[in-house]
């Protein structure tokens, strides 16, 4: 049997030498300088597995401790984490293989203002929004997931991060990653997967629903992440664990020195969550970017973060973890050319570099600002760069030998049975024009922004995800009244 051996495309950044020294210096860096942390459970957990504790104080005068860890402590980690992590869709059917090298792309659903689509106005992101926002992401092929990061200007603040998790479990059939604001609000988030899914042990042995927390740079792990952290591990959900890591700012103002301070911080949250629950499910991955000096933003554009994303894409094939990437994003405020450029590059940089979870598709604004309209736009990227990442066969059914030996020269295939069963896989656009400057003409010469709202109107019109059993729905609902209760 003919056995098909094809190339798949991919880039590099870092040679075999180069990787070896950031990952000397991650470990170096732990163990020289250690993190701090104050968190009883996790300095109990360190401690008894042979890591270095001192009392210590930052500069800032936050009381804690300083944790030195060994080498081989961080490679126990490294042992027990899954290679590989299975997340699911609502249903229970396989949706995103982690850690084989296929990259994800998913959206940000919220953030603290949005580009209203119809009105074409920022303004702060309500609930109504968040549930539109997830039909949107629901109804795109290429966006493999969404992200909640808890906006709801119309709710209380301490609740917001609620009830924007169960806008997206509610209007998605898709994985859904939240952040959360404590302990208690992931809780309530994991309470409502669990609703669904049908028990804590269904949503454990198939999980929908991932968790995103981060260490603060440089180097500090506060209570409230480890506290998140550990409630992951107890319960196996896929905990998503990464540094924001501004060159200049908080972290030196230097690549490796970044990549090495970013590998540093996200294994030591690794350390912590594999003695808490040896196996449980952990992604690797970093924010490192500059701090632009002259607006002192956070840049969501700017090259370096694209290119030291693809640093941590292979740090993590290194350290053999599963990776979380960002794409899709930018510095851009409203919808334009500056949008749509800063989400191409960056879809394109991460998918090349094997980058897995790729979140943040229609965050810009330095992540400030929802843009609706660049959800079809990066699901149209990332559905051609599925076709042109995906590498060619070369099997002896895709040589097409005996077909081309039967037309001959000067032949015709258009109207043969094969072209016919075949042309269907090519890839089709639903928003760039192929149809040649006649018909664009006589079809009103509309714009690619005309297009995109076109497809938002028409997705928002006709799209309906999946709906929960009503009983489901009233179980969701009651709990939700239970929030305002507590307060």
């Amino acid at each position: 049997m003919d056995v098909e051996v094809f190339a798949r495309p991919r880039f590099a950044v870092l040679s075999p030498y180069q990787r070896r020294r950031v990952a000397e210096g991650a470990l170096e860096i732990l163990e020289r300088t250690g993190v701090h942390l104050n968190h009883a459970g996790a300095i109990e957990l360190l401690a008894g597995a042979g890591a270095r504790v001192e009392p210590d104080t930052t500069p800032a005068g936050t009381a804690g401790y300083r944790v030195r860890l060994p080498a081989w402590l961080v490679q126990q980690a490294l042992d027990s984490a899954p290679r590989q992590v299975v997340i699911y869709d609502r249903q229970g059917r396989p949706a995103m293989r982690l850690g084989q090298g296929r990259s994800y792309f998913g959206a940000n659903m919220d953030a603290p203002m949005l580009l209203d689509p119809q009105s074409g106005e920022h303004r702060p992101q309500e609930e109504a929004d968040d549930a539109r926002h997830a039909r949107l992401i629901d109804a795109l092929p290429h966006l493999r997931f969404l992200m909640s990061a808890g906006f709801a200007a119309d709710r209380p603040a301490h609740l917001a991060d609620r009830y924007a998790a169960r806008q997206a479990l509610l209007n998605t059939s898709k994985p859904v990653l939240v952040i959360t604001l404590s302990r208690a609000s992931l809780e309530a988030v994991h309470a409502m997967a669990a609703i669904i899914a049908g028990g804590r042990e269904a949503l454990r042995r198939r999980p929908f629903l991932l968790h995103y927390s981060e260490p603060i740079s440089p180097l500090l792990h506060p209570d409230e992440s480890l506290a998140k952290l550990l409630y992951c591990a107890e319960w196996e959900i896929p905990l998503v664990y990464t540094p924001y890591l501004a060159m200049g700012a908080t972290a030196p103002c230097s690549l490796a020195g970044a990549l090495s301070q970013a590998c540093a911080e996200s294994l030591s949250g690794l350390v912590i969550h594999q003695l808490a629950h040896r196996g449980a499910p952990f992604i690797f991955g970093a924010m490192p970017s500059v701090m632009d000096m002259h607006s002192t933003v956070f840049s969501y554009g700017a090259p370096e973060l694209h290119l030291l994303l693809a640093g941590m894409s292979e740090m993590a094939a290194h350290f053999g973890l599963p990776n979380f990437g960002t794409a899709g994003c930018g510095d851009a405020c409203t919808f334009d050319g500056q949008a749509v450029l800063e989400a191409a590059l960056s879809c394109t940089f991460a998918a090349l570099s094997g980058a897995d979870l790729i979140h943040d598709a229609g965050l810009f604004g330095s992540a400030q600002v929802v843009l609706p309209a660049m959800y079809p736009v990066v699901d149209e990227v990332a559905g051609m760069l599925e076709v042109m990442l995906g590498g060619i066969p070369v099997g002896d059914e895709d040589a097409a030998l005996d077909l081309i030996d039967e037309v001959g020269p000067g032949g015709e295939f258009l109207t043969l049975e094969h072209t016919l069963r075949s042309f269907r896989a090519f890839w089709r656009p639903a928003l760039l024009d192929r149809s040649g400057y006649q018909a664009w003409s006589l079809a009103g010469k509309p714009d690619f922004a005309a297009r995109v709202h076109a497809r938002l109107r028409n997705l928002l019109e006709t799209h309906q995800p999946a709906p929960l059993p009503p009983e489901v729905v009233r179980e969701l609902d009651a709990l939700a009244r239970s929030w305002e209760a507590e307060a």
